[in-house]
């Protein structure tokens, strides 16, 4: 029975890894996606793109990017594509749940090993591993960023304060959103410090505590200033890598209750059957309540009283990190369903101390045959809600992932458009007038034509062969002249529309024959 179950059990995880990679190319990209992938795109042909504090989160995606799309291309033979950039968030999304294993030396093998399943096949984890967005990699930085930060309390080393340093400098680098990780981070360690607050304070002061910490200090400022100073050529990058804390506005349609990530992780019952992952916060608080009251309680296969070399409780120091995030991020107003990732992978960790801990319990094989049956039954369950949402129903509206999501009908635009370059005597320097308040991820799809505009305030008069209008844009629609354009409709997302206008001649162009 321990041989099937440990076999059924890598199977799921290498299919949950496997999920991350399958058919890269097949969703259209989502409006971010294509604001990372122009900048790349951009970055490629040599220009360079300084920080911009009101729109964009940290530069260390697009650095990173260069490097896994120049990999990638030695690899295939094949350039900038869908595939090649989220094919970066992929692997970050694997090498995020093997980084769980670095936990087991304080939560023991069977915790490890449970919370790195649950990652494994996660909907939501699958799902934004094949974005091509922040987060993944924030979520890899967070997990190596705790691991260190652990270990530097053990062994009050240089060579742990240089790694924790720059794990916490990628992060600041990759997302703003470092200042609440670090700060939960904080308040966890002054919770688990408790009545030796003050002995740690005197060996902060010291010298050598001054000395390490301010290693790791400056090994973070060192990181982050390389990053947003475009390394070296933009010496404002830094600055307004601060500021961005000072303009923070909501944006409209982003507000969303208190309660909105307890519940898409609770999830529902749809007309696709329970989609959520409820067993991971049933478990997650088992392990807080383990986590509190069994203080010194050795995680399985290790010796000792499971305080590690350090003396303090690492199973208490993660439960306060991840009640602060979870807290963090959700008093704040502005809510996307991929946040939710920056504290579901603690979530999981906590689960897997839920769930080695009532495993120990039980007192008959059977009973434990029945318990792991019933994981094992849980993430099957979520590795088939994996494959529906992230293929089947990868842009649908009852996937409660995509979010503002691109239409399969805009890779139906782009196609015309492309087809109808083919028939003008410009080609790819056919003009096209883009006059529409939303359009990305246009600008991605469009990257190769050379007589692209995008007008705010349309022109009064346009004589490009194409022509595209928010449906809502009535002024703009009344100008088209039916006599020289033929129409047709086109979903860019959920209730938006756009009108597509082209030339007659062009447009009978492409359905003559020869």
């Amino acid at each position: 029975m321990r041989v099937s179950a440990f076999v059924i059990f890598g199977l799921l995880i290498w299919a949950g890894l496997f999920l991350r990679f399958f058919h890269l190319e097949e969703k259209p990209m989502h409006a971010d996606e294509a604001v990372n992938g122009v900048m790349v795109h951009r970055m490629l042909e040599g220009e360079s793109i300084p920080f911009d504090p009101t729109h964009y989160h940290g530069p260390s995606l697009g650095y990173l990017a260069l490097l896994s799309t120049g990999l990638y291309n030695v690899i295939t033979g094949d350039g900038l594509s869908e595939v090649s950039l989220r094919w970066l968030t992929a692997l970050a999304g694997v090498l995020g749940v093997f980084s769980v294993s670095l936990f087991r030396r304080w939560i023991g093998f069977r915790a490890s090993m449970v919370a790195l399943a649950l990652m494994a096949v996660s909907p939501g984890f699958i799902y934004f591993s094949r974005y091509f967005i922040h987060e993944m990699l924030f979520v890899l930085f967070t997990l190596i960023f705790l691991y260190f930060l652990w270990r530097l309390l053990e062994k009050r080393d240089l060579k742990w304060a240089l790694w924790t340093g720059g794990l916490l400098g990628l992060l600041h680098a990759t997302r703003e959103t470092a200042l609440i990780v670090l700060a939960a981070a904080g308040l966890a360690l002054i919770a688990v410090l408790g009545k030796n607050l003050k002995k740690e304070a005197r060996w902060i002061i010291s010298g050598n505590g001054s000395r390490i910490l301010g290693a790791a200090v400056l090994c973070a400022l060192g990181v982050s200033v390389i990053f947003y100073s475009a390394f070296f050529t933009h010496p404002r990058g830094p600055i307004d890598s601060i500021l961005t804390y000072f303009s923070y506005t909501i944006e409209p349609g982003h507000e969303k209750p208190f309660y909105y990530y307890l519940g898409l992780i609770l999830g529902r019952g749809t007309a696709l059957g329970y989609l959520g992952e409820g067993w991971v916060l049933l478990l997650g608080s088992v392990g807080i309540c383990v986590s509190f009251k069994h203080r010194n309680r050795a995680p399985d296969g290790y010796p000792g009283q499971g305080r590690g070399e350090s003396g303090y409780s690492f199973h208490s120091f993660l439960a306060v990190y991840v009640l602060t995030t979870t807290a963090a991020y959700s008093f704040i107003g502005y809510k996307t369903p991929w946040l939710a990732l920056n504290f579901l992978a603690g979530w999981m960790l906590l689960a897997g101390i839920g769930w080695a801990f009532a495993f120990e319990k039980l007192s008959t094989s059977w009973m434990r045959f029945g318990w792991t049956a019933l994981l094992i039954l849980c993430l099957g369950h979520s590795l088939y809600q994996s494959h529906l949402l992230a293929f089947r129903y990868s842009t649908h509206s009852r996937n409660p992932y995509a979010y503002s999501h691109t239409s399969a009908d805009i890779l139906q635009l782009v196609d015309r458009i492309e087809t109808l370059a083919g028939y003008h005597p410009d080609g790819l320097g056919m003009r096209i007038d883009i006059m529409a308040e939303e359009y990305w991820p246009l600008p991605w799809y469009l990257r190769h034509f050379s007589a692209v505009g995008y007008w705010e305030n349309p022109p009064p008069q346009s004589d490009a062969p194409v022509r595209i209008f928010s449906l809502s844009d009535a002024e703009g629609i009344a100008r088209i002249d039916e006599a020289l354009y033929t129409t047709e409709l086109r979903g860019l997302r959920d209730g938006v529309l756009l009108l597509v206008a082209v030339e007659k001649d062009l447009w009978e162009r492409q359905f003559s024959t020869d």
